[in-house]
């Protein structure tokens, strides 16, 4: 009876599909479940607690408006993370004039270490957050985060800037690995999980797209470059409040600890939930949590060759901040702030692939429906739309290489952001969900190594792009990233070759 138990209520444990990414990181040793059982016929009156079908407690069965309202905030404060990234972009040239600066690579070091506190961040903050649940991860981050970002408005000296914008970036990692596992803890259904993940990658665009025009203005007012940090810190305040007091916990495992410890309460002494049941030290426990993204990044063919191709996506994205003022200030002589308005043809390209992932989420579902015997894996409801957007990713690099030129109108190097926009956004969409199905509850954690591998691309090209476009020219630049971009596109497609190798 009790082995009955126990194989019910880990039936949260993630049931990996066959191939790539079998293996389960819940625990570095093998004898887990015996150890459970021992404790199990040491004490046969333990009443181990689950969620029974239907049971309100699951987040699972949540209404749809409150796990709406979670994606919302989730999502708001992910945007508010990725703002604050390319906060300094618009603002850099006031930046330099103020602190003396002559060196671009020493100014774009304000983007590049937020970035690196992007690969620390998710270091502790995802593997913890499956341990002592998504709320208080988030909420200690955020307030860190945002405390930083106060430093940075007040820093005195070009020093503390740099110090208080990597310190920020390790507060503001905590959306972008924590979000992701908080929306598999509370979707369920692919089709709807596939929505809200188009718009989590979405957003991820659109905060950075959107700072550098209004930083620029603002920095070019008498207001000056601090007031853009300030702006910062307004926004990340007003995400703060929700998250605080607004947003439940939405992890499984520790709502169940927080249920058998209300039974225990009411006179169950021996209600006990599955977490509980695991007596390892503290130092086992984190020494399991944090090194699991490293071991799924290694591990796994999965979770190693998606960021390889999310890192490119990253790092190129992040390398416009540089090249985009080389382009329209440069070349087309824009103002600091005009220049910015040169992104948000990336977020109307992020418009239609959250569209684009839609429609396609929405015909996958017609097809499960017509036939309700048909299995459809997670490369085939998820990959085809990365393989379409890595031909539109690519085309966009070429594009704007051989286009960005003083007798071509600036309109046409410009434009190019709309292919850009969508093929960034369909392919991190694809991707993020294709980990998500693969390994749920532990989504963080993967979604952790690849928010690293990423993150740290995203800051090295900043720090080499004025030299390469000054080596290479604006052409030859571009379309570098355009050959790169080209290889890694094949990976969704080996991806679905494997599978159809199974299937045989």
């Amino acid at each position: 009876m009790a082995e009955l138990q126990l194989t019910q209520s880990l039936s949260i444990r993630p049931s990996h599909w066959s191939g790539p990414g079998n293996t389960d990181y819940s625990e570095p040793m093998p004898d887990e479940a015996e150890k459970m059982d021992e404790k199990f016929d040491e004490k046969p009156n333990l009443n181990l607690v689950y969620f029974a079908p239907g049971d309100p407690e699951n987040p699972y069965n949540w209404s749809m408006g409150r796990k709406t309202f979670i994606s919302f905030i989730g999502i708001l404060t992910v945007s508010n993370s990725t703002f604050t990234s390319s906060l300094p972009s618009g603002a850099i040239t006031f930046i330099r004039e103020d602190f003396g600066i002559s060196s671009s690579v020493v100014s774009s070091l304000t983007i590049s270490l937020y970035l690196i506190g992007y690969v620390v961040g998710p270091i502790f903050f995802a593997p913890v957050s499956e341990f002592y649940g998504r709320k208080w991860v988030s909420v200690v981050a955020f307030s860190w985060f945002t405390l930083m970002s106060i430093g940075c408005a007040l820093a005195p000296n070009l020093g503390a800037l740099l110090a208080f914008r990597f310190l920020s970036g390790i507060g503001a990692s905590a959306p972008l690995s924590v979000v992701g596992g908080q929306l598999a803890d509370i979707w369920n259904d692919p089709v709807q999980r596939g929505r809200a993940m188009a718009l989590f990658c979405a957003f991820t665009m659109v905060g950075p797209t959107f700072a550098p025009f209004i930083t620029g203005y603002i920095s070019a007012s008498p207001a000056g470059w601090r007031m853009a940090f300030w702006l910062g810190v307004m926004v990340a305040g007003a995400s703060f409040i929700p998250l605080l007091f607004l947003c439940p916990e939405t992890y499984g495992p520790i709502l169940l600890v927080r249920k058998a410890q209300k039974m225990r309460k009411s006179g169950n002494k021996d209600a006990i939930a599955p977490l509980e049941l695991d007596e390892r030290s503290l130092l086992s426990i984190f020494a399991t949590t944090l090194t699991r993204p490293f071991r799924m990044f290694w591990q796994e063919s999965i979770v190693f060759l998606t960021s390889m191709f999310l890192a490119l996506l990253y790092g190129t994205f992040y390398l416009f901040f540089t090249s985009y003022p080389l382009i329209f200030q440069g070349i087309y002589g824009f103002a600091p702030g005009d220049a910015g308005l040169a992104f948000l043809p990336l977020v109307v390209g992020a418009g239609f692939a959250c569209a684009v992932a839609m429609g396609w989420d929405q015909y996958i579902n017609r097809l499960a429906r017509a036939d309700p015997t048909r299995v459809i894996s997670p490369e085939y409801r998820r990959l085809p739309i990365a393989c379409f957007g890595g031909i539109i990713y690519c085309s966009s690099l070429f594009w704007q290489a051989w286009t960005a030129r003083s007798d071509i109108h600036w309109i046409v190097p410009m434009l190019a952001g709309i292919p850009f926009g969508f093929g960034f956004c369909i392919i991190f969409t694809a991707f993020l969900n294709y980990l998500t199905d693969a390994y749920e509850i532990y989504a963080a954690s993967a979604m952790a190594a690849t928010s690293m591998c990423r993150s740290m691309v995203g800051a090295a090209f900043p720090l080499f792009a004025g030299n390469m476009y000054s080596k290479l020219t604006i052409p030859w630049a571009s379309s570098l990233l355009g050959f790169a971009a080209v290889l890694m596109s094949i990976i969704p497609y080996l991806f679905i070759l494997h599978e159809q190798k199974n299937q045989r």
